[in-house]
């Protein structure tokens, strides 16, 4: 979400008819610089804001515990993911790995933009900007190096 705040695409993402949920501590915690978006926005878009039960917390814990790396936001998402039985949305390599090796489908901002161009949300220079604007970022995960 906040890659596509940063392209101010945020209220385009949920015209695709998916269901979108955030564990609360990520709301809290890492929702807070959205550009142009606010956090009532999310909800006002229909993001789903929900907490995890114990079991769902120690498994948070235990994602964290297995993989330092990983913050306890980020932990909580996984588990979050885990639990509903929900892709993840994802750019973060440590999240993914995490995703992978407890075979939780993850999904990128690609995956996302692909979508809005296939039902029309955006249209194709729109993508292409959006695009050309992602890769120029300093922090493209495609410029990176592992």
């Amino acid at each position: 979400m906040i890659e596509f705040s940063k392209l101010t695409l945020l209220d385009k993402m949920f015209e695709l008819g998916f269901e979108f949920a955030v564990p609360d501590v990520l709301f809290d915690e890492e929702l807070i610089d959205l550009g142009v978006y606010s956090r009532q926005d999310l909800i006002d878009f229909g993001l789903g804001v929900e907490s995890l039960d114990s079991e769902g917390v120690g498994v948070a814990l235990e994602f964290q515990c297995n993989r330092p790396t990983l913050s306890l936001v980020d932990a909580f998402a996984l588990a979050f993911a885990k639990s509903q039985g929900w892709n993840l949305l994802t750019e973060d390599r440590t999240m993914r790995r995490g995703a992978q090796s407890d075979a939780i489908r993850q999904m990128g901002v690609l995956w996302i933009i692909n979508n809005m161009m296939d039902v029309g949300v955006l249209a194709a220079q729109e993508v292409l900007i959006a695009l050309e604007l992602m890769h120029n970022s300093p922090r493209c995960p495609v410029t990176q190096s592992e």
